[in-house]
């Protein structure tokens, strides 16, 4: 499958605003530059470029050089575009395909270089948030301070991760420095009302409390879809000594809601259908009988330690409980093609059923030694980590037909999705026998994944300007599944080295060019027909680039070449005849950011990414080969400025604009049905007085219908959504 890549008016546009505002930068004379001066990752730096990143390293280190691509989400920019997830945090970052099955309240998707991935490639202060399935941790944007990308294969340092890379949230927490607080109430589309509160106090030199606090209620595009979530996340911070701190997190946070997405059928959404189009606000289930019911709480430390000037020691610890009860309908197929009607309007509809807990222990420990060896300065870091999550699961099982109940409104499995009618009477069904499920029918599933890890790396500063990085890890996971109803058992172990090599040289005009060579794998918790455990995902990564660090101004640029190959890609359900490990996936991909302070008034970020993703393998269906995997977007464009008047008589005043570009996807792997491409425009304004700030931010400002994504079923994208605020600081 052959691409080209056509984005010169955005690209122009990007070069031009980067020409003419440093050009009006020097005719204002003064520019705000930041020296080299030390900047961490847990505090805020207060504009959109930071200068180092904890995810690439286990350390803060300056992101000129680390030998691989790495992007941060500051504070900064996230206040002033207004995320409501991290999803949507990371629309203006390279490589990402974010809310590509549009916005989700059960867990945050991306497509990373070309890679789906969820659950297994997020991570909290740089330990994972242990996921799997709709147990799957959703971190509400307002309580971080910023979010660092590191693309490509990670395992050499994380374990199991997906290859497009680690998303790393880092929260707010606890500063010895000085009070501060701030409570903002906002209003918005779709009755939106939220309130939230951060505040820090420093108790006396030694100790500091932080509390970040959250209510909000929401509706949505869809008829009858809300959301109510709550947010408690208090943090502690001891300066125990000159050489011990020690940092206590905690969260809570409740969700109350209905289930956003809207699992619709590719015909009357992207294919045409002699009803016309499903409607935008449809509501696919019975809103009184939905729900998507969330506790998740965590508590945990990190604990830091200097031996001496040379030798340090980090411990990360994390214990998170999850309670969880979803029911959700979904399109399962048209009345008609199962003969239950005469004609295009009806469907019959799936459920989706979740109910039960899972309890997630992550605890990582590290030391830190800093020696030479002739002229040559190394930091060697070495490493244990431990991970598992428990989870007890009550679902009804898998049936041969449609695999999950149907649903019944009044006993009539029809619905009639152009003429939707809802009732309160809700039955579930076997697809089978057609015979009425009760809560007798409910199995329980337990579950217990384990990861144990060992790590080295060693970052060796060659000379002042050449610089190389190698790391080496072993895993030993294990997986065990047990149905207590029926007594089946699984039990799946696996052992897997991975490394990753990189190196970088410093330029004298600023130019940084690196390359580096990594590696991942994901285990796949399956067996195939004859019971033998399947192999798991593996991915090798070649990337090369140049950074660039201007010195008239702050900002940072970067671009990287890279292929991923990808390999045991799985099909089916485990067990099963039908399961196999059927292919492999290649992705050669180009990817551009900016992202600058250019004066004291003008920021902007910039990036164009494009990747060839290409199946190279399908055991399954060979035609297949030298497709495009489904859901995968080619060209991905952005750009963000906002400009602050300083002075004035509109002195106080920000105001910012942005556009996004998602190039056309496949509905499938034969490249049979297309998904168009669709450009959206956010846009905000902001006025700050004294210590209270107005702010209006809209989201597809001019409100564009569009379908995010399609596989099996379609998505639409979300709808315009417009958030007013007033925040008072101290």
């Amino acid at each position: 499958m052959k691409h080209t890549f056509n984005l010169t008016p955005l690209s122009f546009a990007i070069a031009l605003a980067l020409s003419t505002n440093v050009a009006h930068a020097e005719e204002m004379g003064t520019l705000v530059v930041e020296g080299d001066t030390e900047q961490s990752s847990t505090s805020n730096n207060f504009n959109y470029v930071s200068k180092v990143a904890q995810t690439a390293t286990k350390t803060d280190e300056q992101i000129t050089k680390i030998p691989r691509a790495v992007s941060v989400v500051t504070r900064e920019q996230m206040d002033d575009r207004a995320p409501i997830s991290i999803s949507d945090a990371l629309q203006y970052t390279p490589s990402i395909q974010t809310n590509f099955y549009g916005e989700d309240n059960k867990q945050d998707w991306f497509v990373i270089r070309g890679f789906k991935q969820a659950n297994n490639g997020l991570y909290q202060d740089g330990t994972r948030l242990y996921s799997s399935g709709f147990y799957s941790w959703q971190i509400d944007p307002f309580m971080l301070e910023r979010i660092e990308v590191l693309r490509g294969p990670a395992s050499a340092l994380n374990g199991q991760t997906p290859p497009g890379g680690v998303v790393n949230v880092i929260s707010k927490r606890a500063q010895l420095e000085e009070d501060f607080g701030s409570v903002t109430g906002t209003i918005g589309s779709y009755d939106r009302k939220e309130i939230n509160l951060d505040v820090n106090k420093v108790i006396n030199d030694k100790l500091a409390f932080r509390m970040v606090a959250l209510s909000r209620e929401n509706g949505t595009k869809v008829d009858e879809i809300e959301a109510n979530r709550t947010l408690l996340a208090p943090s502690l911070a001891w300066k125990i000594s000159d050489n011990t701190k020690l940092t206590v997190l905690a969260s809570y946070q409740k969700d109350d809601s209905d289930p956003y997405l809207q699992f619709l059928p590719v015909e009357g959404t992207l294919t045409s259908n002699p009803n016309g189009k499903i409607g935008y606000d449809t509501a696919l289930g019975n809103a009184d009988w939905e729900t998507f019911q969330r506790e998740q709480t965590s508590v945990g430390y990190e604990l830091e330690h200097a031996f001496n000037d040379s030798l340090s020691f980090q411990q990360s610890a994390r214990f998170s409980h999850m309670d969880i009860n979803l029911r959700q309908m979904y399109f399962a197929a048209y009345a008609q093609d199962l003969g239950l009607s005469t004609t295009r309007d009806s469907i019959i509809r799936g459920a989706t059923t979740a109910d039960g807990d899972s309890d997630a222990f992550n605890i990582d420990n590290r030391f830190i030694y800093k020696f030479n060896t002739g002229n040559t300065k190394h930091t060697l870091l070495t490493g244990i980590d431990y991970q598992s999550i428990d989870i007890n699961n009550k679902d009804y099982p898998s049936f041969n037909r449609l695999i999950d109940p149907i649903v019944a409104n009044s006993s009539n499995p029809n619905f009639n999705i152009y003429n939707p009618s809802y009732s309160n009477n809700i039955t579930l069904l076997n697809p089978d026998t057609n015979a009425i499920l009760t809560d007798a029918d409910l199995q329980t599933t337990k579950t217990k994944n384990r990861q144990l890890g060992f790590y080295l790396q060693d970052k060796a500063n060659i000379t002042d300007k050449f610089t190389v990085m190698a790391g080496a890890r072993y895993d030993d996971t294990s997986n065990e599944t047990n149905n207590t109803s029926t007594n089946s058992k699984t039990d799946i172990d696996l052992q897997q080295w991975t490394g990753n090599l990189g190196a970088s040289y410093q330029l004298d005009n600023g130019l940084v060019p690196y390359a580096n060579y990594a590696q991942s794998f994901t285990p796949i918790l399956a067996l195939d027909a004859n019971n033998n455990p399947a192999k798991p995902e593996e991915a090798d990564s070649y990337e090369v680039g140049v950074k660039f660090k201007p010195q008239s101004f702050d900002g940072q640029f970067g671009i990287a070449a890279y292929q991923v190959t990808k390999e045991n890609l799985t099909s089916g359900s485990s067990g099963t005849a039908n399961f196999r490990q059927l292919g492999e996936v290649r992705n050669r991909g180009i990817e551009f950011e900016a992202v600058a302070n250019l004066n004291r008034a003008f920021t902007v970020v910039g990036t164009l990414s494009y990747v060839d993703s290409e199946i190279i393998e399908d055991k399954n269906n060979s035609a297949n080969v030298g497709n495009t995997p489904a859901q995968i977007a080619s060209k991905l464009a952005s750009v963000w400025g906002n400009y602050s008047f300083i002075d004035g008589i509109l002195d106080g005043v920000k105001v910012g604009a942005g556009v996004r570009y998602i190039g056309e996807t496949y509905a499938d792997d034969t490249e049979t049905n297309t998904v168009p491409s669709y450009a959206l425009v956010d846009a905000m304004a902001s006025y700050q007085v004294d210590n209270y700030k107005f702010q209006l931010v809209a989201k597809n400002l001019f409100d564009k219908e569009y379908i995010a994504t399609c596989y099996g079923f379609c998505y639409y994208g979300d709808s315009r959504n417009i958030m007013a605020s007033v925040s008072y600081d101290w």
